[in-house]
C-alpha cells in the first residue's frame, strides 16, 4: 500500500464540465484561505514568541501555530497540481513528501490541542490541588513528547508505505495507518471529553465574565477542529486504508483544513478584543487577553503563570 497524498495524481477524477469548474473554485478558495492562515499563524508565532507572555500554556498556542504553519505550507504546494489541472505536476517523491508531512503536522496540532484541553480541565475541576501536583515544566515537555511521538509514527509511515526507506511493506503500512486510525479517534474522544466537561464546569459553576480567557479559548479552538479540521483526517484515513469516500469529500476537506487553520489565529483575536475598542489596540494586548492573563489579578494571575488558569467554584 502505497502512502497517498490526497493531491495531484491521488485525486478523484471528475467527468463532466460542472464537476471541473467546481473543483476549480472550491480550490481557488482553498488556496486564499491557505494564504490568509499563513498570515495570521504568521503573526500569532512572532507575537507569541516575543516573550511577552508568562502564561505557559501560551506554549500549547505556540506549537500548534507553528504546526499549522507547516500544515498550510505543505497544504498550498499540494493544492497547485489540481488548482492547474494538465499544465503542473510534481514528482513521485515529492507529492509524497507533502503527504507525510501534512499527516505528520496534523497529529501534532491535534496532539496538542487534546493535550492542552485536557490539562486545562483538571485545572478547572480542581483548582485547589491540580496546581500544587503540576511539575514546572509540564507543558513543555508535553509538547515536545507530541512533536517525538509523531514524527516517528511519520517516520515509521514513511519507511513502511513508501521507498523512502527501501522496499514498502503491505502489511505493515495497512496495521499502521489501522494505528494512526485508532490515535486519531483517541485524540478525538479526548477532546471532546475534556471540553463537554470543562464547558459544563465553567456554565455551571462560573460567573459568564470569569469563564472568559484560556478555557473559552479552548473550547474555541476544539469546536473549530470538530467541524473544520476533522473531515480532513476522516479524508486521509479512509484513503490510505482504502474505505468509501463520497464524490467531492476530497475538495471539501481540503477546503476545512484551510479554513479551520486560518480561523483560529482570527478567532484568538476576536475572543480578546474589548468591545468599542477593536482595530485600535496592540495585538499583544489583544492577544494578552484572550489568554486571561489580564483578567486574573493578585493570587489567581501568579498561579495562572505558573501554568494554571486558576477557576474558583
Amino acid at each position: 500500500m502505497e502512502l497517498q497524498e490526497p493531491g495531484g495524481h491521488g485525486a478523484p477524477s471528475s467527468g463532466t464540465e460542472q464537476d471541473v469548474a467546481f473543483s476549480v473554485a472550491v480550490l481557488a478558495l482553498t488556496e486564499l484561505l491557505i494564504l490568509a492562515g499563513l498570515l495570521g499563524n504568521g503573526l500569532l508565532l512572532w507575537l507569541l514568541s516575543c516573550n511577552v507572555y508568562r502564561h505557559p500554556f501560551a506554549i500549547y498556542l505556540l506549537d500548534a501555530a507553528c504546526a499549522d504553519f507547516i500544515f498550510l505550507a505543505c497544504h498550498a504546494a499540494a493544492v497547485v497540481p489540481d488548482l492547474l489541472r494538465g499544465r503542473l505536476d510534481f514528482p513521485d517523491f515529492v507529492q509524497a513528501s507533502l503527504a507525510t508531512l501534512r499527516f505528520f503536522c496534523y497529529l501534532v496540532g491535534l496532539s496538542l490541542l487534546a493535550a492542552a484541553s485536557t490539562e486545562q480541565c483538571l485545572a478547572t475541576l480542581f483548582p485547589a490541588w491540580y496546581p500544587c501536583r503540576r511539575p514546572r515544566h509540564l507543558t513543555t515537555c508535553v509538547c515536545a513528547l507530541a512533536w517525538a511521538l509523531c514524527l516517528l509514527l511519520h517516520l515509521l509511515l514513511s519507511g513502511a508505505c513508501t521507498q523512502f526507506f527501501g522496499q514498502p511493506s503491505r502489511p505493515l503500512c495497512r496495521t499502521l495507518w489501522l494505528l494512526a486510525a485508532a490515535l486519531l479517534a483517541a485524540l478525538c474522544c479526548a477532546v471532546c471529553v475534556a471540553s463537554l466537561l470543562l464547558l459544563l464546569r465553567l456554565e455551571r459553576g462560573l460567573p459568564r465574565p470569569q469563564a472568559r480567557g484560556f478555557p473559552a479559548l479552548l473550547l474555541l479552538a476544539a469546536l473549530l477542529f470538530l467541524f473544520g479540521g476533522l473531515p480532513f483526517g476522516v479524508y486521509w484515513l479512509s484513503r490510505n486504508l482504502h474505505w468509501h469516500i463520497p464524490h467531492h469529500f476530497y475538495h471539501l476537506s481540503l477546503l476545512m483544513a484551510a479554513a479551520h487553520c486560518a480561523a483560529k489565529p482570527a478567532s484568538y483575536f476576536c475572543l480578546g478584543s474589548a468591545r468599542g475598542r477593536r482595530l485600535r489596540e496592540p495585538l499583544r494586548l489583544v492577544l494578552q487577553r484572550a489568554l486571561g492573563d489580564d483578567a486574573e489579578p493578585g493570587p489567581a494571575r501568579e498561579a495562572s503563570r505558573r501554568g494554571l488558569v486558576e477557576v474558583q467554584a
